[in-house]
């Protein structure tokens, strides 16, 4: 299910995909439950994304940023292929083997998230004491010019 869900954020699959990667309507349902309960866009933006001058852009990771929009491309894959009898369905009313899959699906992503999160905030940082650093050495740069124009 994550892996599923991390390939849609990345479109390497489509949403016209999604049936064929489960087995049962169960499997489905269950990924239904699951993407509905993953939080939307859980990695804002804190650093700007492009490069400008000298420095580098840090770009939002985008597998695990859920789009509002994914999210209704999915619901509309799942209701398609799955009957009305199923659709109804809650996810207590699935089996255990499923709420045990979606529990432990829930873990692994949130796990995924916040290992991304560390390493994009890691590289925010990085690219940040990059801007100062080049920019101690324009002032120096700056400073001893005006130095020796001063001496001359």
């Amino acid at each position: 299910m994550v892996d599923t869900l991390v390939a849609i954020n990345e479109q390497q699959i489509s949403s016209y995909e999604l049936p064929n990667r489960f087995f049962t309507t169960d499997e489905l349902n269950c990924f239904g439950f699951f993407s509905n309960s993953v939080p939307v866009n859980p990695l804002p933006a804190v650093y700007p994304e492009n490069g400008f001058l000298l420095f580098r852009g840090v770009p939002v990771p985008k597998s695990v940023n859920l789009t509002s929009a994914s999210l209704e491309e999915i619901e509309k894959s799942i209701k398609s292929s799955i009957s009305e009898e199923a659709l109804g369905q809650q996810l207590s009313d699935l089996g255990s083997d499923m709420i045990n899959a979606y529990q432990i699906a829930t873990q692994i992503y949130n796990d995924r998230v916040e290992k991304i999160r560390i390493s994009y905030l890691a590289n925010v940082k990085n690219a940040k004491s990059q801007v100062m650093e080049i920019s101690a050495a324009v002032v120096c740069a700056f400073v001893i010019i005006l130095t020796l124009l001063n001496l001359s």
